[in-house]
Formats: structure tokens, sequence, C-alpha cells
């Protein structure tokens, strides 16, 4: 399978990079970047680097590069507060990625053979909150930023049943591969998940699918 991965530079994305090196599944992997790859993560004539600096656009000549993938991984976000500001955050958790997930609809996933759909895996969070409206008593805009983009990419498939079709997890926390004891005692209790797991478990659902479109951590864990 080629695919797309995007978010490398950063602690989930690079992870993935290096997982779908591993993985022999993963035909070949496109990763989309606004900087440089991270020096620990592997050489490989598997890998393909495409510079893309304006994630709220797609231009052709970047898609041209992308022609023939049959999905995706979106690693690009985070918390709001490891952003100046909310605005900020929206932009880059919200915009980003729904207008990526629009140029793919549009362009890409009408490539590939007519029985096929493109698939989307979204690397959202626990507890993540859909409505808008609802007052929160932690982590509210963070909450609702991942939740606004679950129902937009959502929504997008809705309207593209037969050629897009999404998936969001929700990992109740992140932590490092070998982790101390004391993190490990707290995975499969809370939802926490080391970060190899998740990149393989992201790396599953794209090749394989799953049958809930939004895979709780609890799930995830099981993947």
């Amino acid at each position: 399978m080629r695919v797309i991965i995007t978010g490398a530079t950063g602690f989930v994305g690079g992870e993935v990079v290096r997982q779908a090196i591993a993985n022999e599944r993963i035909t070949h992997a496109f990763v989309v970047t606004r900087k440089p790859l991270p020096g620990d993560i592997p050489k490989s004539d598997k890998i393909t680097v495409v510079e893309h600096k304006d994630f709220s656009a797609w231009p052709p000549e970047i898609l041209e590069q992308l022609a023939g993938t049959e999905g995706c991984i979106w690693a690009v976000g985070g918390r709001t507060t490891q952003f100046p500001d909310l605005e900020t955050a929206r932009k880059v958790s919200v915009d980003y990625t729904l207008a990526a997930a629009n140029a793919f609809v549009a362009e890409l996933a009408p490539k590939l053979p007519e029985s096929q759909k493109f698939r989307f895996v979204f690397c959202s969070g626990k507890f993540a909150e859909w409505n808008q409206e609802k007052s929160l008593k932690m982590m509210e805009d963070t909450r609702k930023i991942k939740g606004q983009v679950e129902k937009g990419l959502c929504d997008i498939a809705d309207a593209n049943k037969e050629k897009f079709e999404v998936w969001a997890v929700r990992p109740g926390g992140i932590i490092k591969k070998y982790a101390n004891l004391m993190n490990l005692l707290t995975v499969n209790t809370v939802g926490i998940i080391e970060v190899d797991n998740l990149a393989k478990a992201m790396l599953k659902i794209t090749l394989d699918g799953h049958a809930d479109r939004i895979i709780e951590s609890s799930a995830l864990l099981k993947i």
C-alpha cells in the first residue's frame, strides 16, 4: 500500500514513518512535511519526502506527487497549549486537516480503482467532544477542536461514501516506547499507549480498516 504520512517531525508522526519502513505491507510512504525530517528517522528507499509549506492549500504540483496513494495517516496537531494562541491551534488542527481531506477526496480518490476507497486515519485524543456548545471542566479547547476535526472528517466521508473513508483514533495518552515501569503500569488502565504501538495500530487501520469509525483508547490498545 502507498500512503501519505504527515506530522513526521513530531513525536507520533515520526514513529509512524519508522513503523511504515518496517512494515512489509507498506510499499511506499510519501512524507509531506514543512521541515526536514529529524536525523533519527532512518533513510529508506520506501520514503519520499514531499516538502509543502502551506497545508491550507494543496496545489496540483503537490497532488501530482501524491498520485496513486491509497491512504493517509494524519498526525498534525496537538494540545492547544502547544500553540501560541487558540486561533493558531484551530488553523493547524482543523483547517489544515479538513483542507487536506477535501483535496484528497477531489484529486487522489478518483485515481484509485473504482471499487477502492481512499482511507484517512486521524490521530485524535481521548474525550474529543463534537458538541461545540457543551461546557467542559478540563481541556475544553483541545477536546472541542479534536471533536470538530472528527466531525468534519466524518461529514466529508458521509458525503463521499463511494470513494473516501475515515477513522479517528483516541489515545488516552502517548508515551515513549521502552518507557519506565511507572508509565508501563498505567498502560491498559487509563488508555495510555506506547508510541510505537500507536503507530502500528494506525498503519493497521489504514491497511485493513476497522469496524468502528471512532476508535476509543480501550479498543486502540487491542489492535
